[in-house]
């Protein structure tokens, strides 16, 4: 039977688990209970690279520091050019190059590690391989499913990344699950009775973030009230002040400055200081855990680091509990600062809290406890017994709750879940769960959602704490009766800060047929939905029109939105340009396909990028460019043509219409599969036709109503008289009499006028929408 398990997937570690009878917490391949979020990657000549992952992984921090990747979750959904990334990179905590992707776009990310690129969300891939084949290995049968946990405080981007990552590790994912609701249903909190209800604050403080969950818990039921914590707050954080103490203590002991040291460092060869940093982080994670119960630890790392003259420099420093809580004074203000926002923003406070439940290999940290202790009571704040495996269990519980069948607590027998009373023994299942099982997790938005309008506003979609499932329409306006596209920005506010989580992009044809006639400016219905795992998906569509719409998942950094910001590019170059009327029409067109492709490039279950749609593409914004930079127009001369042979084709000598629909087809399968070259002589080759003596009456008939259309708004009564001109010519085709075009002649210098005027009037091109 295929199983489904819960997966802590965690900074520095990350283990597994699963629930039968009682909650299993899977040892793996080397038997231990954890495995450390570390992948080396081995460079192969031919074959594929090898991943080394774990504890093994770490033995090959100290050979290959460069090839070798840890604390990966702090890049999963980031992109290059993220604060915190910058800053990574600037303090050389990240011993593998970053870069973005190269078929990505900027805001995307890359690891270079064994001669190549992963992304962040592939790397993450390899943990849960591991993960999925040792628990395979354990459970002798095939893991299909699991709950995955994430950070309560992790954005939209870095939710789907996961997700992406496990689709990658061949995993569904039943739930992206809140590490501190994982951890509180580990507690056993999920069993307290309704009529003893409890309100918990989680503090979860691991390898890579602090995670704070507010939660009200009653009769098996949790409600996530608030969330809050900061994603880079955690032991990562502390070991490197403990590495900064230890270079400070060196410096002094051989009688020179910080800068000095640290210089030396920065003189080592790459894979020198490479390894050097990765025994004192190693050192001083080592450190950091024994003042958990000694009074004293020593931080060392000998031979590694010489002077100018070549003599050794041993790095050797003893660390106090005293001396460490020092140094995270700042560090645990910050932290007690995050909890008191997180209260008054659900506007409680420390003696309403019950229970304050410590889990994360961080929070052992005496320093720690006595800071919570000292804000809620010491009674109130409760260490988890299996700190580092809490999270693990509470997604097993849930995985366990959320599969298809479970084994019956009392004879062990496969039942399915939707069994009242189990077919063995007839054990009754609905009473057992209701008593003893997780019954239901309400869970709440992370952050407040917004989208940008028109002069780079901000107007809010979903606010922070909201209940989840939810969904909210807000209905806007384009900027411009015409306008063909809308490009929509999306944000998360994290602690203040304001981060953006994706794009999506809309290319209206508008829909005549359903259109309403009114001199409003068209509206756009935007509905932005977040589900149970804070995974968000956007419909838009244009009120009234069937047409003009589009649903999907953001743009996140690929090849799509690498794409999608080149079509931008072109457009604000025809913007700053000023391109005419036609050219504008045929670049709309264009990038109304454009976007329509792009859609379709990235899978939206496991991020994969379709190489061949994307080089597809790439051409078609590549002749976009140059067909707007020579001022042509093919599209706009299809339509043209097309327009005369559909309004006056019963002036057109029947072999002559089927030489212009020859050449328009000719040009239309040029210009979606041929070059800009191919296409360009293509276009030749339909004008030469339409030069044809025969089509003097009709091309001016053609510019006569072309003519109508613009002066229809402005100046009605010149467009009255066009129209009567027009009309005596096809008054006299239709009675089958000598074509009478006097009056033709008569407006068409006013109507070249105004063909001219238009034609040559710069147009904007518009995206925006507005509230």
């Amino acid at each position: 039977m295929k199983k489904s398990i819960g997966i802590d997937l965690g900074t520095t570690n990350s283990a597994a688990a699963i629930k039968k009878v009682r909650v299993e917490v899977l040892k793996n391949a080397e038997g231990d209970f954890i495995t450390p979020s570390c992948v080396t990657v081995r460079k192969r000549l031919i074959r594929k690279p090898e991943f080394i992952v774990g504890r093994h992984a770490l033995e090959w921090l100290r050979q290959e520091p460069e090839n070798t990747i840890t604390a990966v979750k702090r890049l999963i959904g980031r992109n290059f050019h993220d604060p915190e990334v910058q800053e990574l990179i600037k303090n050389g905590r990240f011993r593998c190059p970053l870069s973005p992707y190269s078929s990505g776009s900027q805001n995307s990310l890359a690891i270079a590690a064994g001669g190549r690129e992963f992304s962040p969300e592939e790397i993450s891939a390899q943990i849960l391989i591991k993960i999925k084949a040792d628990a395979e290995r354990i459970l002798g049968d095939e893991v299909e499913t699991a709950v995955i946990t994430v950070p309560a405080y992790f954005n939209d981007k870095q939710k789907h990344a996961t997700r992406t990552a496990a689709a990658l590790a061949g995993l569904k994912v039943s739930r992206l699950l809140s590490e501190p609701t994982a951890a509180a249903i580990s507690f056993g909190v999920d069993q307290i009775s309704s009529d003893e209800g409890k309100t918990v604050l989680v503090f979860d403080f691991g390898g890579g973030t602090l995670d704070l969950s507010l939660l009200a818990i009653s009769g098996g039921q949790i409600i996530e009230m608030a969330k809050g914590g900061d994603m880079w707050l955690g032991g990562e954080d502390i070991d490197n002040l403990i590495i900064s103490h230890a270079l400070r203590e060196t410096a002094a002991k051989e009688g020179m400055d910080d800068v000095r040291l640290r210089a030396l460092l920065g003189r080592l060869e790459p894979s020198q200081r490479n390894r050097l940093l990765a025994e004192l982080k190693t050192a001083a994670e080592k450190a950091k855990i024994a003042l958990s119960d000694s009074p004293e630890a020593c931080i060392a790392v000998l031979g590694l680091l010489t002077d100018e003259d070549g003599d050794p420099i041993h790095i050797e420093a003893e660390l106090s509990q005293e001396q460490l809580e020092e140094m995270l004074a700042p560090l645990l203000t910050t932290m007690l600062r995050l909890l008191r926002n997180l209260l008054a923003e659900a506007y409680f406070s420390p003696d309403l809290i019950d229970h304050v439940l410590l889990v994360g290999g961080s929070s052992r940290i005496p320093c720690v406890i006595k800071t919570l202790r000292q804000e809620f009571g010491a009674d109130k704040v409760l260490l988890h017994e299996r700190p580092m495996l809490a999270v693990a269990e509470g997604a097993a519980i849930l995985s366990h709750r959320l599969a298809d069948t479970l084994e019956c607590p009392s004879c062990g027998g496969e039942t399915s879940q939707h069994n009242a009373n189990c077919p063995h023994c007839q054990f009754n299942l609905a009473t057992y769960t209701t008593k003893h099982g997780l019954v239901d997790i309400v869970h709440a938005a992370a952050h407040d959602y917004f989208i940008r309008l028109e002069n780079d506003q901000r107007f809010l979609l979903v606010k922070k704490n909201s209940v989840l499932p939810c969904s909210s329409t807000e209905i806007f306006q384009l900027v411009d009766a015409e306008q063909e596209l809308v490009h929509m920005q999306f944000y998360n506010v994290v602690n203040n800060k304001e981060e953006r989580i994706g794009d999506l992009w809309l290319g209206i044809d508008r829909d005549s047929t359903t259109a309403p006639q009114t001199e409003e400016l068209p509206r756009l219905a935007v509905t932005l939905n977040i589900d149970e795992n804070n995974l968000v998906s956007v419909q838009a569509a244009l009120v009234g029109q069937l047409k003009g719409k589009v649903e999907g998942t953001l743009s996140r950094g690929k090849a799509d939105e690498r794409l999608f910001l080149r079509l931008e590019q072109i457009i604000n170059e025809a913007d700053r340009k000023g391109c005419s009327t036609y050219t504008v029409a045929d670049l709309l067109c264009r990038a109304k396909g454009i976007i329509r492709a792009l859609h379709k490039v990235v899978d939206a279950q496991t991020g994969e990028v379709d190489g061949a749609a994307c080089r597809r593409v790439e051409e078609k914004i590549n002749k976009a460019v140059r067909i707007s930079e020579a001022e042509e127009a093919p599209l706009t001369q299809i339509y043209y043509a097309e327009s005369m042979l559909a309004d006056y084709g019963m002036l057109i000598a029947p072999a002559l219409q089927e030489r212009i629909l020859r050449k328009i087809q000719q040009l239309r399968e040029t210009d979606e599969e041929g070059s800009y070259e191919e296409t360009m002589q293509a276009m030749d080759e339909l004008s030469n036709v339409l030069e044809n003596p025969g089509l003097e009456v009709v091309h001016a008939l053609t510019q006569i109503e072309n003519a109508c259309e613009i002066c229809h708004q402005t100046e009605p009564d010149k467009a009255k008289r066009f129209m009567r001109a027009a009309a005596e010519v096809l008054a006299s085709a239709e009675a089958g009499e000598e074509l009478r075009f006097e009056q033709v002649l008569a407006v068409m210098p006013e109507v070249e006028e105004v063909l001219d005027q238009h034609g040559r009037s710069i147009q904007k091109i518009h995206r925006d929408i507005r509230k």
